[in-house]
């Protein structure tokens, strides 16, 4: 099975978590395997609403899953991006950071190790000694044309039948948890 397999399973799980923690009212879409153009029509047919890229070119980026949240016409849009690999790596994560920095409307990313079987160490050396290290921005500030953009990422395991465990990267500034994420959405919508 490749990653793409999972992205439902792993959406629909996601949702059903998160759920519990979001303030009554918000509903949410998802659209999997796209480009984020075809994405965000997907989600604005879904929710019968229109998604304000404020003026942005919107990337042809081809992307695992894009969720959005929405409450009284406002929209948060999260990025999922999937691997499906016994370690994550640091390359994966910059994937995910280049990703929300070239869409730029999109604030939040998540990055999901698909665990193909249970692993004892789920970061590589690499990646574990950063985030020790203290050394990975997890949320950060682009500045583009006197612009202001805002990001913030976190990481989840996710083993297909099972759940889905936050690694916690709370010393970077990073999403450890889905109170944590709930809030962040429920303050951005």
């Amino acid at each position: 099975m490749k990653e793409i397999d999972f992205y439902p399973e792993f959406s629909e799980k996601f949702i059903d978590y998160l759920k519990g923690y979001l303030p009554e009212g918000i509903r949410i879409s998802y659209s999997c395997n796209k480009s984020l153009d075809s994405m965000i029509k997907e989600i604005e047919s879904d929710l019968s609403i229109k998604v304000d890229f404020q003026n942005e070119y919107v990337p042809k980026l081809k992307l695992d899953v894009l969720f959005a949240f929405e409450q009284g016409g406002q929209v948060h849009l999260m990025l999922i991006e999937a691997k499906y690999l016994s370690q994550l790596a640091l390359q994966n994560h910059s994937q995910l950071s280049g990703y929300l920095q070239v869409a730029k409307n999109i604030s939040t990313g998540i990055l999901v190790l698909i665990n193909k079987g249970h692993s004892a160490n789920r970061l590589s050396n690499d990646f574990n000694e950063i985030i020790q290290l203290e050394k990975l921005p997890m949320d950060w500030t682009q500045l583009v044309k006197s612009k202001q953009y805002q990001f913030q990422t976190g990481i989840v395991t996710f083993q297909p039948g099972n759940g889905i465990e936050w690694i916690d990267t709370s010393e970077l500034s990073g999403i450890s948890s889905f109170q944590q994420l709930a809030e962040l959405i429920a303050k951005e919508i």
